[in-house]
């Protein structure tokens, strides 16, 4: 009877030492699987900082539920880092919601540091800080603190909750011809797509290690899509879809010049500006990445009026160009044409 309970004891442990290991092995991707929504294709619109901390968040939260809309992008680091106990409740309330939550981080072009670290800046002949034409600083993308710190701020965005970390301005300014700005140094060449390049891999490797499950995507200009070169800022379209699990041309119609396609003023023919935009990238990517293809599409009035009609072109062009992961609306008041939304029943 002994050797009966003995034996039925050392059983019982031994299923229990199985048990536990079982749940040790499988809790990582349980959470990891867990932890995001999983929402395709994403719809989304965008949010300031300031609209995401004020009474109007809700106004968008209320277009998600009534709306197609699914997706919030909202801004969590320019020349200022925005993240804290506040985001991270309005995260987690947004996820309750089912609202597929992206973070977005303005890269290169940053004026946080030049008090704390001027050496990460581009200078001028004189060692002062060089400023583009807006009067903004930016980064020199060859410095690797100046990675560090974007890479600490993403992990800080991924730890608040967000399903998706959106990059903007991972590129070099656009430098005007002759202006007094110490670039390229004079010792040495500098091939400025594959410093973009080394930074991408640098970026989303380490923050896939960080964690496996975030989503990761970069904003394009649109115009890497009708070129093969890297248009003087070092993006090249068909090499950052390499790194990034959305790619977000910016193809606003309002940002064309003339003669664009054919066309006096662009902005006045949104479904023939995005669609051949779009035309024009497939060509270049093989067609199996084109599930990656996520564009920012103009709800704002430049170069025409963008009402119902003209949004619903660019959306229509979306879809016949054959793109299935979706499409942002962009506009810096975060005033959207809910007429153009379809309507959720």
């Amino acid at each position: 009877m002994k050797l009966y309970v003995a034996t039925f004891v050392a059983l019982i442990f031994l299923f229990g030492i199985f048990a536990v290991s079982n749940n040790l092995d499988s809790s990582p991707s349980e959470k990891i699987q867990n932890k995001y929504l999983n929402i395709f294709p994403q719809k989304g619109l965008y949010s300031t900082v300031w609209t995401a901390r004020a009474k109007s968040i809700n106004n968008l939260i209320r277009v998600a539920d009534e709306t197609e809309i699914n997706t919030l992008v909202i801004d969590v680091k320019d020349s200022g880092v925005y993240l804290g106990n506040y985001i991270k409740s309005l995260v987690d309330e947004l996820h309750q919601k089912n609202i597929y939550t992206i973070a977005r981080m303005v890269v290169f072009q940053d004026d946080s540091q030049i008090t704390n670290h001027p050496d990460w800046y581009f200078k001028k002949s004189d060692e002062t800080l060089w400023q583009d034409e807006k009067g903004l600083y930016w980064f020199d993308p060859e410095n690797r603190e100046a990675w560090e710190f974007n890479v600490s701020i993403a992990k800080e965005a991924i730890d608040s909750g967000f399903d998706e970390i959106n990059f903007d301005y991972i590129r070099y300014p656009a430098f005007v011809k002759d202006e007094d700005v110490n670039f390229p140094p004079e010792d040495r060449i500098v091939v400025k797509s594959q410093v973009i390049n080394e930074f991408a891999q640098y970026l989303t490797s380490e923050l896939k290690k960080y964690d496996p499950g975030i989503k990761l995507s970069i904003d394009v200009f649109a115009y890497s899509m009708l070129r093969t070169d890297d248009l003087k800022i070092g993006q090249v379209f068909s090499e950052l879809y390499d790194y990034f699990d959305y790619i977000c041309p910016m193809i606003y119609p309002s940002h064309y010049i003339s003669g664009n396609f054919g066309f006096e003023n662009p902005a006045d023919y949104p479904y023939e500006v995005v669609f051949n935009t779009i035309e024009s990238g497939k060509a270049q990517i093989p067609e199996k990445d084109l599930k990656k293809l996520r564009p920012w599409l103009q709800d704002f009035n430049i170069g025409a009026v963008y009402n119902d009609e003209m949004v619903r072109k660019e959306k229509q062009a979306v879809y016949d160009s054959g793109l299935t992961a979706g499409w942002l609306l962009w506009n810096p008041r975060n005033v959207y044409t809910e007429s153009a939304l379809d309507k959720e029943f």
